[in-house]
């Protein structure tokens, strides 16, 4: 995919947003193998307070690398119940951004998180998901339509405005939900309408905002400002409709 820029909602966006559990623990660096490439990257793993086996997601970052405010994302998605980890994809390849050009490593990065939270004692391997925004999302979407069903995989995916003409003509084999714009000229909601299409049942969910644009959900582009020759622009209503489609998908997807 060719890059696409942004970084995640500040915590005060999210302030309105009731949390399903208890407090967090602190996010911890880990580093695990990107899967089939012999390459070690790292992530920042956030897990819910108790033994668990909780079910977990694997959060993936744009074009410009981890978003400012990871740590509240992290804290906040385990505060619904689910251990987090932020893949870093860039850190120990020395990578800065990586919007003009296609990122191949990408989804054996994802697979490799996945690997090693189906390790850990606290993770229920049969309740992961992929959550991704933009470049990440674009992989989100990707994992959706080649998934083997296999134990462990992903069970889910949710993809904040992605290039969905990339997967034009797929097939989801897990159920995936996709939010974006509808003024969203980088990724347009017109792509997602026709992959939304293809699927059978209610294997996708779209959710389109009227208005909005890309990046909707990033309070620091309130006003809308040019990014890499994009138009980025914070539309908080949808910003907190977005976590609340997002934090019911999980909790219905990743329910036992």
């Amino acid at each position: 995919m060719r890059g696409f820029a942004n970084r995640w909602v500040a915590a005060a966006a999210l302030a309105g947003l009731m949390l399903l559990g208890g407090p967090a623990s602190a996010e911890e660096l880990v580093r695990f193998m990107s899967a089939g490439r012999g390459e070690e990257i790292q992530g920042y793993l956030t897990r819910p307070k108790g033994a668990g086996p909780f079910p977990a997601v694997v959060l993936l970052h744009t074009c410009l690398g981890l978003p400012a405010d990871r740590a509240a994302l992290g804290q906040q998605v385990a505060n619904w119940g689910y251990v987090a980890l932020f893949v870093d994809d860039f850190t120990t390849r020395g990578l800065k951004e990586t919007c003009a050009v296609d990122f191949d490593p990408a989804a054996a990065d994802a697979y490799g998180a996945l690997a090693f939270l189906s390790a850990l004692p606290f993770v229920d391997k049969a309740r992961i998901g992929a959550v991704g925004f933009s470049q990440g999302a674009d992989t989100a979407l990707k994992i959706a339509a080649s998934a083997s069903g296999s134990d462990p995989g992903f069970k889910a995916a949710a993809a904040f405005y992605p290039p969905c003409a990339n997967e034009a003509g797929a097939s989801l084999k897990i159920p995936t939900l996709i939010l974006v714009g509808a003024s969203d000229d980088v990724t347009p909601a017109a792509d997602c309408e026709r992959l939304e299409a293809r699927q059978p049942g209610s294997m996708a969910k779209l959710v389109v905002y009227p208005g909005a644009r890309h990046g909707f959900d990033l309070p620091e582009f309130g006003g809308g400002r040019p990014v890499l020759g994009m138009t980025l622009a914070y539309d908080r209503p949808a910003a907190e409709k977005s976590r609340a489609e997002l934090r019911d998908f999980l909790a219905r997807r990743l329910a036992r």
